[in-house]
């Protein structure tokens, strides 16, 4: 799991375990798909609890295999 914490992660920490671009999860809180995280100092944090729905959310989009998913879990 990213390093930040046991409980939060940040966009980049996710998106380098998953094997995608930033840019995608970010995406999926502006075009509201997913309900905005908390923040901190202008960052994003996801709860750990939000991975799974992030990840059918990049799946759904086609921006993420199953080879990715494995590396997050």
């Amino acid at each position: 799991m990213p390093k930040t914490s046991a409980q939060v992660t940040s966009i980049g920490e996710l998106a380098e375990t998953l094997g995608v671009q930033s840019w995608r999860i970010a995406r999926l809180f502006e075009l509201g798909i997913l309900d905005e995280p908390p923040r901190v100092s202008n960052r994003r944090i996801i709860p750990r609890s939000l991975i799974l729905a992030i990840v059918d959310a990049l799946r759904e989009r086609g921006w993420l295999t199953g080879e990715e998913v494995s590396r997050a879990e």
